[in-house]
C-alpha cells in the first residue's frame, strides 16, 4: 500500500509540507515542552546545548527516514568530493553573487535588512555556541533534505523542480521575518516582501546544483559555505562594533 500510494508525485509534495511542518513546528513545540518546568531562561550553556539537542533529533530522524539513499550519497560524495565540492562552490558563488546585487538594491529601498536576518543575529548573541552550530552545519543538512530532497521525486522536470523548491525556501524565510503574520502586520512592513528576491537567488542555484548530481550533499556543501561565511561576517561585525 504505501509503495502504490508513493508512486503518485502529489504524495511527495505532502510529504515534504509534512516534513517542513515537523521541523517547524512539530518538533520544536513537543520539545521544548520537555524542558518548560525547568529554571534553565538564564542558564548559558543549558539553553545552547538543548538547542543543539533539537537539531541533533531532527537531524537523527531525517537520517532514519532517508537512510538508504543518504548513505549512497555520502559515498558517491565522498568518491567524487573534488568534482561535487567544485559545483557545489560554483552554486554558491552564483547565488551569492546574485544575492548581494538584489540586497544591495533592496537595502537602499527599505533602509533595512531582511527579518530573518535580523533574527539570526540576535540568536547569534543570546545563543552563540549553538547558532555556530546550527548555521554553519546541521541547518543546512536540515534545510536541503526538508526543502530539497523531500521533494525531488515529486517533479520530472529540472525547471519546475528548482523553481517550486526555491519558492518554498524562500517564501519560509521571508514569513519567518515577520514579528506576527496579520495583514496588517504585513501590510506595515511590506518590503520585507522584497527579501524573497535574493533568497530564491540563492536557492535557485542550490536546488539545480542538487538535481544536477543527483546528490544532496552538493547542494548542503554550498549551503554550509553560505552560512559559514554569513557567521564569519556577523562575528567580524560585532567585533569591529
Amino acid at each position: 500500500m504505501k509503495k502504490k500510494i508513493m508512486q503518485y508525485p502529489a504524495s511527495y509534495i505532502v510529504f515534504g509540507f509534512f516534513l517542513i511542518i515537523t521541523y517547524l513546528l512539530i518538533i520544536p513545540l513537543a520539545y521544548f515542552n520537555i524542558f518548560q518546568n525547568l529554571e534553565i531562561s538564564n542558564n548559558f550553556w543549558a539553553l545552547n546545548f538543548i538547542n543543539i539537542g533539537k537539531d541533533i533529533l531532527i537531524c537523527f530522524l531525517l537520517i532514519l527516514i532517508f537512510h538508504k539513499s543518504l548513505k549512497r550519497e555520502m559515498i558517491d560524495f565522498w568518491k567524487n568530493k573534488k568534482e561535487l565540492t567544485k559545483i557545489g562552490f560554483s552554486a554558491w558563488g552564483k547565488g551569492l553573487l546574485l544575492m548581494i546585487l538584489s540586497n544591495i538594491i533592496i537595502v537602499a529601498i527599505t533602509k533595512g535588512m531582511a527579518g530573518n536576518e535580523e533574527q539570526n543575529r540576535e540568536i547569534m548573541q543570546q545563543l552563540p555556541i549553538y547558532s555556530i552550530f546550527a548555521m554553519c552545519f546541521m541547518g543546512p543538512f536540515i534545510e536541503e533534505v526538508v526543502f530539497r530532497k523531500s521533494f525531488k521525486k515529486a517533479f520530472k522536470s529540472k525547471t519546475t523542480f528548482v523553481i517550486f523548491t526555491s519558492f518554498v525556501f524562500a517564501s519560509l524565510h521571508v514569513i519567518n521575518g515577520f514579528d506576527n503574520l496579520s495583514i496588517q502586520n504585513i501590510l506595515n512592513n511590506w518590503q520585507q516582501l522584497l527579501y524573497f528576491i535574493p533568497y530564491t537567488s540563492l536557492a535557485i542555484f542550490f536546488a539545480d546544483a542538487y538535481y544536477k548530481t543527483d546528490n544532496i550533499f552538493t547542494s548542503t556543501f554550498a549551503h554550509c559555505l553560505h552560512n559559514t561565511f554569513s557567521v564569519i561576517i556577523i562575528l567580524l561585525g560585532n567585533m569591529i562594533l
